[in-house]
């Protein structure tokens, strides 16, 4: 019986030996599993929200100093900055007040007295909440609100 029992306690001592690898290697697995079904795919499109440096740089005005649609349009671009600064402006601000994108329109009161502008967003933020990518904001933006430049006279 004194061999049986040393037999037990051996087989206990190799097992608790063995309970931190195997430990260590299951969380491993699962980390890894975690990982990789979260992870995005390398060649696919950005997903919203967007991040990254943003071209305007100016903070946006705070919305409380507007009512209504407008008020609305400023709380929206303070709230998704990297979706509108990858727009467009199709008033054509950037010829004529040097705006560098859509954002640029919400740091001052350009934003607050152009429809254009307040529409651009407003179409933005529904695509937006709908989970659309980046690159299919801009495309559906470009389709909805293009329109030729105005012409300057000389």
């Amino acid at each position: 019986m004194g061999k049986k029992s040393n037999k037990n306690k051996v087989s206990k001592k190799n097992l608790n030996k063995l309970a931190l690898p195997l430990f260590s290697v299951a969380i491993l697995v699962i980390l890894t599993g975690v990982f990789f079904a979260t992870k995005q795919g390398g060649n696919g499109t950005p997903v919203a929200p967007a991040t990254g440096i943003l071209i305007e740089t100016r903070p946006v005005l705070s919305s409380a100093l507007f009512t209504g649609k407008v008020a609305q349009a400023y709380r929206i671009a303070a709230e998704i900055p990297k979706v509108l600064d990858s727009q467009f402006c199709y008033c054509y601000c950037k010829q004529e007040k040097k705006h560098k994108t859509l954002l640029t329109c919400f740091t001052n009161k350009h934003g607050s007295k152009c429809e254009t502008c307040i529409n651009e967003v407003l179409y933005a933020y529904k695509m937006y909440k709908q989970g659309l990518t980046l690159d299919e904001i801009v495309i559906a933006i470009d389709k909805k609100f293009y329109r030729p430049p105005p012409h300057r006279s000389l």
